[in-house]
């Protein structure tokens, strides 16, 4: 679809993370099942609770609008997720894994907040205070999850190369 105009633009975009949400809900769940360490598979089950709770305010958006969303184009988001599954499935270590996984979230996530404040502030633009404090809260959600893992994830690096300095040392 040829997009002419900024209302385009935003609509297609809002369609896009919409039906990234979705998708990433349930990603996150399978992966939830997946992650053996119980401290990051709490992380990724909050995630997908969070997740869904994002993609219910986009859907109020939509509604607000009086519109419905266009066609997404998530092929480059799938192919990420795709890369995850596949690299996660190739990591032995338990604790290697869970670091990988971490990482991964939080590289998606950074996209998803850049994506947040392109379209908050487009909502805000066009005239749609509403919309814009919705996709706003899904931003600072996002923004939050990201802050909180942080020293999670430095945690998690360390002791993954402190064993594995340990390890040779033995």
């Amino acid at each position: 679809m040829a997009i002419t105009n900024a209302e385009e633009l935003f609509f297609s975009l809002l369609s896009d993370v919409y039906a990234q949400e979705q998708y990433m809900a349930q990603f996150w769940d399978q992966l939830s099942g997946q992650v053996q360490d119980p401290e990051i598979r709490d992380i990724v089950s909050v995630r997908a609770y969070f997740v869904k709770q994002d993609a219910s305010n986009i859907e109020k958006c939509f509604q607000m609008l009086g519109r419905q969303p266009t066609k997404p184009n998530v092929q480059a988001y799938q192919t990420f997720v795709d890369n995850i599954r596949r690299e996660a499935d190739t990591i032995q270590h338990p604790g290697v894994k869970g670091l990988y996984v971490l990482s991964q979230i939080r590289s998606m996530q950074n996209w998803r907040i850049g994506e947040y404040t392109a379209l908050s502030a487009m909502a805000e633009y066009a005239g749609y205070p509403a919309i814009a404090a919705l996709l706003e809260h899904n931003l600072a959600d996002t923004v939050d999850f990201v802050e909180r893992s942080r020293e999670r994830f430095r945690e998690m690096a360390r002791n993954a190369l402190v064993s594995r300095a340990t390890g040779r040392a033995a």
